[in-house]
């Protein structure tokens, strides 16, 4: 099977039928109500996971039918891209079911990955995009990220400063100019942890800045990935498109993610399942995704590991997962409400990607607090360390144990994610000469990761 053209998708986004974008929001929101009651599709908080992949089904076939229904909506044309059903078919049959990332000793095989699979689950970790007071302490941080032997790749982040004293602005010369500089510094620190080959991955909030960052010897390589991003929900802009025409011209592998809004114009759980179903496939058809992460984020709480967060993107992923070989990310717990330091970060992390790997899915997402704002050096490698550890002991988990121990994690978290503990920046948890973990925080993480074992997670170390 072949793939459409990009530059047909291009060309129906300056030629299909053209509306406002409030318009659209509107057919979203009736169309997902509709196809909800259609598909008998109802959320049960008391049942946070499909045990039976029967929702998870008729979740995949109301996505496939709301995308063909309604396609994509591109804002930089105010057009609809639309594709046929035999289109779509010919798009998830061409994609690929497995790709090499990396270089060397530290290349990966990330595929397609069952239900309840044993396939390994490639993890990306790091401290994702978040900002670092100065470049030692990125390169501090970042090296020790790279060590955590249960972890296959590394997020990057951002120095807020140009040489200590010019700030950097998104879509500004400055973001291009410091992005590159701060990739340089990731790939100085995997070496260093002994890794030169190791996946690295950022992504700059404009196209210039991301692409930017490739170079073969010193940022990154065509044997990393490209980052394109939908617009939430069911959109897409010519800036994202830019990323997409420049990997397909340098030879990258693309990798896509989308989120759906729980309380955005999906409206419901069951709404928002569905769009995060439609959204994955919009990055693999209109955005030419090889991968793709699959997920969804709530309008008002901030993470990523809410009882209706955790329903909602692991029935849209098992959905993909039983009915196509599509390579899937999920990240469910990549971004906790807390902070590192805590229990309840380690926690919500866990829910999360406990529920991503056993659905089917990698995680390539990074890790960090949801809201870190300017705040730096707020994470460690111990947070990337645990977000490896949870997805590789949790290959080959059934989805009744999954179930059980996901109730059980939200019992100890779900009361405080309107306020959740607000953790430590790095330098409060991690001894500045040694760089290993000051012992209270060392003992707390091996304390959890007894008690999650204890409740069924087979870690591997």
């Amino acid at each position: 099977m072949t793939r459409l053209s990009f530059w047909e998708i291009l060309k129906r986004s300056k030629m299909g039928p053209m509306l406002e974008e409030k318009d659209f929001d509107l057919l979203m929101f009736k169309k997902t109500q509709d196809l909800q009651k259609e598909y008998g599709i109802k959320y049960d908080p008391e049942k946070p996971v499909d045990i039976d992949g029967v929702q998870a089904d008729r979740i995949y076939q109301a996505g496939v039918e709301l995308f063909l229904d309604l396609g994509t909506y591109c804002t930089t044309t105010k057009r609809i891209i639309q594709v046929s059903a035999e289109e779509l078919k010919s798009e998830i049959e061409a994609c690929p079911a497995e790709i090499n990332l990396g270089q060397g000793s530290d290349r990966v095989k990330m595929s397609h990955r069952d239900v309840e699979g044993n396939q390994d689950v490639i993890v990306i970790a790091g401290i994702q995009t978040a900002p670092f007071s100065d470049g030692e302490m990125m390169f501090k941080i970042y090296k020790g990220c790279a060590m955590g032997r249960s972890v296959d790749g590394i997020w990057g982040g951002i120095l807020l400063k140009i040489e200590g004293q010019h700030d950097v602005i998104a879509g500004a010369p400055s973001e291009i100019y410091q992005y590159k500089k701060t990739v340089e510094i990731l790939r100085r620190a995997v070496a260093a942890a002994g890794r030169p080959g190791m996946i690295t991955i950022n992504n700059a909030p404009t196209n210039p800045a991301t692409i930017a960052m490739f170079d073969e010897n010193l940022g990154l390589r065509r044997s990393d990935y490209m980052e394109v991003t939908g617009m939430s929900e069911m959109k897409v802009a010519y800036d994202d498109l830019n990323r997409t025409a420049f990997a397909l011209a340098h030879g990258v592998t693309i990798h896509g993610t989308h989120s759906s809004v729980i309380g955005g114009f999906s409206a419901t759980p069951e709404g928002a399942a569905i769009v995060s179903v439609a959204g994955s496939l919009q990055l693999i058809v209109v955005q030419k995704a090889e991968t793709f992460r699959c997920g969804a984020v709530e309008s008002r709480i901030k993470s990523r590991a809410t009882r209706r967060n955790l329903w909602v993107a692991s029935t849209a992923i098992q959905g993909i997962s039983r009915n196509t070989r599509l390579i899937v990310d999920g990240s469910m717990g990549d971004h906790p409400g807390a902070g590192p330091g805590t229990k309840q970060y380690l926690y919500e992390s866990a829910a999360g990607h406990v529920l991503s790997t056993v659905m089917g899915a990698h995680s390539t997402e990074g890790t960090r607090k949801f809201v870190v704002g300017n705040v730096c050096n707020f994470g460690t490698p111990l947070e990337s360390d645990w977000m490896g550890e949870v997805c590789k002991g949790a290959v080959g988990m059934d989805r009744e144990a999954a179930s059980y121990l996901v109730k059980y994690l939200l019992a100890k978290y779900e009361a405080h994610l309107m306020n959740p503990p607000e953790g430590e920046t790095f330098e409060k948890l991690f001894d500045q000469e040694t760089l290993k973990p000051l012992p209270y925080y060392q003992n707390l993480y091996g304390e959890v990761k007894e008690e999650l074992r204890s409740q069924g997670l087979n870690f591997i170390r």
